[in-house]
């Protein structure tokens, strides 16, 4: 039975992909490169590394896209999706817990405060903790050890394979907010956040 849901922040709990594409378009037209919106997107929704490497980003142009991209303000905002707030008050009046796992910086925890939602977790692993970066095990790890978790009621839940695939690596449930799937570790897949409601283990 699943009692401690993990989540990943950008583009699972939180739709902050258009924004942070949109600040990434910015950045790097003040550079004099050209992007291309969806294709920037898409490579953002695998991870930041591989949308920096596409475009051959220096540190310099890294540093002026976190300037933009931790402007709470610049538009699109980053809000969270439609079901997030209902399905993270649902799991807390389960019983159940929530925990955080993201690459995000304290950032993260600014949304869920802005949203009235940090108090439905009870932990949170963000890119101040240097761990490595997924798909490594070793934050979960860390949030097991820490809160004394047992991994056989522990699901890691993201939008791209490597937030699966450290749930995977944990030894843990894992699961795939995603559509149009073709292959995955995942042990299960959902298309909405609402649906990891649903999920049962033996």
């Amino acid at each position: 039975m699943i009692k401690n849901y993990i989540w990943d922040f950008d583009g699972m709990l939180f739709d902050s992909y258009r924004h942070i594409t949109a600040c990434f378009v910015k950045a790097m037209g003040e550079f004099g490169v050209e992007v291309d919106y969806d294709e920037a997107k898409a490579l953002f929704e695998i991870s930041y590394k591989t949308c920096f490497d596409r475009y051959g980003c220096t540190n310099e142009m890294i540093e002026k896209f976190d300037s933009y991209e931790s402007d709470y303000h610049f538009e699109p905002v980053v809000s969270p999706f439609k079901n997030t707030v209902y399905t993270l008050n649902q799991i807390v009046k389960n019983g159940g817990k929530n925990y955080l796992y993201t690459h995000r910086d304290h950032t993260a925890l600014y949304y869920l405060a802005k949203y009235n939602v940090i108090n439905l977790f009870d932990g949170f692993v963000t890119s101040l903790n240097n761990f490595p970066s997924k798909p490594s095990p070793d934050a979960l790890n860390y949030i097991v050890k820490t809160f004394n978790l047992n991994k056989k009621e522990c699901l890691m839940i993201g939008d791209r394979e490597i937030d699966v695939g450290s749930g995977y690596n944990a030894g843990m449930y894992s699961c795939l907010c995603a559509k149009n799937v073709k292959d995955t570790v995942a042990d299960f897949v959902i298309s909405d956040i609402s649906e990891v409601l649903d999920i049962k283990t033996e």
